[in-house]
Formats: C-alpha cells, structure tokens, sequence
C-alpha cells in the first residue's frame, strides 16, 4: 500500500512547514527563510450573509545562526492580518482582511540533543496537542491554552519517538487597580490574565512504513486576579487533554478527550464554579493522489461543579472535501452544522462554503 503518512495525510489543512519555507540567505552558518499561507473562506456562516472571510492567513519568517556543537540561536516573526482598520472599516466593519498584525515574535536558543529555550510572543506547547486535520473552524472548542502574548517556552529533542514541552506565561504588570476594569451591566470587576503554565508530552511510533502511532497529552492552568480585592488570584482555568491517532495508509484517525474546570473565589467574576468535557473525533481519507474526504465531530459541555446541573453543551459536526490542484495549493468543500443547547433550549445554525490555501 502506498505510503500516506500524517505529515502527507494532513499537510492540506496543517500550516506552511519548513519544508515550504524559502531561504532567502544562507551564509556563515546564518539562514534566514520565508513562508506563509493565504487562506480564505468563501461561504455562510450561521444567519450571516454570504461573505468571504480570511481564515488566519500568514507570513512567517524564521531565522537561525549555527553557534557550532549543535548549538544554534534562532528568532522567529509571524504576522497575520486580523486588523480591522482601513479606509473600508465603515462599509464592511467586520472585515478580517485588514492591517498586519504581530502573531508570533520570538528568540531562543536550541541544542540539537537537548532542545530548544524561548521567550517571546508565541504557540504555547499545548497547540500541538490537539492535531486537528480539517479546515475552516476546526478545533473550534479547543479547551487548552494554545498562545501567549509573552511567555517563556521549552521543548525537548525527540528521544526514541518522545519528546516534552513546558510553558509559562506571563500576564499584566498592574500594581494599580484600573476602574475601567468593570462589567458596565454586573458591576462585577472584570478580571485580569496574572500568569499561566503548560506542560505536554508526545510520543510517536511507526510500525511500519504506512502504519503510525501518535499520542499526546496538554494540561494548561491560566490564573486571573482583580486587583481591587488582593494580589491573590481570583480565578483559575485548568485543563487537560489527550489526544490519540491512528495512520494506515491513507486513513487517518484521531481521537482527543479532556475536561476543564473554572474555580472562581469569591464569586468576583461569576456565580458559581464550572467544569466541563472536552471531545474530538477527526478523519481523513484520502482516496486519490490529489484528493480526500475529511469529518470531523467535536463537543464540550459545561455544568455546575456544586450541583453537577448541565447548562450548556455545543457539537459540532463537519464534512467535506479537498482537491490539491499542487502540493502548495489546496482547495476544498465542507458542510457543518453547530448545535448549541442550554437553559433557554436549543440552537442550530449551518455554516457551509468553500475554501482556498496557497501555500510558500
């Protein structure tokens, strides 16, 4: 059976890798390469209009100086266009094709046989947790902490297929309370991000040269305070995740569960804890060269962690395909239908359309 591994099966929806990537100077050990992705939904969206929206498009430039002994400095940019100022705000206010803005900005250091130390603005470990393998809105109800405005992040070499990661995240740098920081309905104050931290684990197998393995597990803590009450955080988001897959060929299979839990003190920022469970079902199957078809089922729930009441479960389920007119770029159809059930009863909305990635 022809060989379609992860890397293959999910390189339509995955990000520029740097095999895309161009080098745009390689001299005395320095390299510097240029890639990105122009990505675009054009479709409805629930009671929307039909519109054409832009799906994370980037520009990514990376670059790295070898210090010798398998030491080497590395720094890395990534704008996106999310942005919606511009001279055509008025007329089309929700326009996400706008200025470019900063996503990532990062330096480190890296070792070949140990890993590599960042700091910056930049994807938590926690982000390669979850490998979702469609395209528009998937992974929508991720429950881990994927970024950080700045934060400090590690991440292993590979050993015999396993490799860790470690993050922390910084938060505000208040002293001073900020009276704008104040729900203008409740009266409640608005809580601020103090600080966070990550950890994950992956491994991988190949058991043969079409079969792979694939396991990963995430558990973020996010902690906000108000400082009109005391320096003590006043809520804590924690999570975790795991995540499964299965390659044989041109079938990919994944699996991914986990649960999160908001405490809050002193009922500052709500009324009442919450706790929830996380669920992801995504396939592939690429069943010619250019093509495959792709699904994908996600749900999270949220209850009461006093009463353990349900008030609030969302699924979504998604369908399509995609035709890779060149292995840079790919276009593709889907269908997904959101159910969102709560209190008040039940809301269906359909979101369908079609979508083009070129990839450099």
């Amino acid at each position: 059976m022809k060989k379609t591994l992860v890397a293959l099966a999910v390189a339509a929806a995955a990000v520029a890798s740097t095999a895309n990537a161009a080098v745009v100077y390689e001299q005395d050990g320095a390299k510097v390469e240029l890639s990105g992705s122009f990505r675009a939904f054009l479709g409805r969206v629930a009671d929307e209009r039909g519109d054409l929206k832009n799906d994370d498009s980037r520009i990514t430039l990376k670059g790295s100086q070898d210090l010798g002994n398998g030491l080497s400095a590395f720094v890395g940019y990534e704008i996106r266009f999310e942005d919606t100022d511009g001279p055509f705000k008025e007329a089309s206010a929700d326009s996400d094709f706008g200025s470019p803005t900063t996503r990532h900005l990062y330096a480190g250091i890296k070792h070949a046989d140990v890993g590599a130390l960042s700091f910056g603005r930049q994807a938590t470990n926690g982000d390669d947790v979850l490998q979702d393998a469609t395209y528009f809105r998937s992974g929508e109800y991720g429950n881990l902490t994927t970024r950080s405005d700045k934060s400090v992040k590690f991440r292993s070499a590979e050993w015999n297929g396993f490799s860790f990661g470690a993050d922390y995240l910084f938060g505000h740098e208040n002293k001073e309370v900020d009276p704008t920081l104040v729900n203008p309905v409740t009266g409640q104050l608005v809580a601020q991000y103090k600080n966070g931290y990550g950890l994950a684990a992956f491994y991988h197998y190949d058991i043969a040269e079409d079969q792979k393995l694939e396991f990963a597990a995430g558990y973020t803590q996010d902690n906000y305070d108000t400082l009109a009450l005391s320096t003590e955080s006043t809520w804590k988001k924690k999570a975790w995740l795991l995540h499964g897959s299965y390659t044989y060929g041109p079938v990919y299979l994944a699996l991914n569960y986990g649960q999160y839990k908001n405490s809050y003190d002193n009922n500052v920022v709500s009324n009442e804890d919450t706790k929830g469970r996380y669920a992801m079902v995504d396939a592939r199957y690429q069943f010619s060269e250019p093509s495959a078809l792709f699904a994908q089922w996600e749900r999270k729930d949220r209850r009461s962690d006093v009463t353990g009441d349900t008030n609030q479960i969302k699924n979504r389920y998604q369908v399509g395909v995609d035709y890779k007119l060149h292995k840079n770029v790919v276009t593709y159809a889907m269908y997904e239908q959101e159910r969102i059930k709560d209190n008040e009863g039940t809301e269906k909305d359909n979101i369908y359309g079609v979508g083009l990635r070129v990839f450099f």
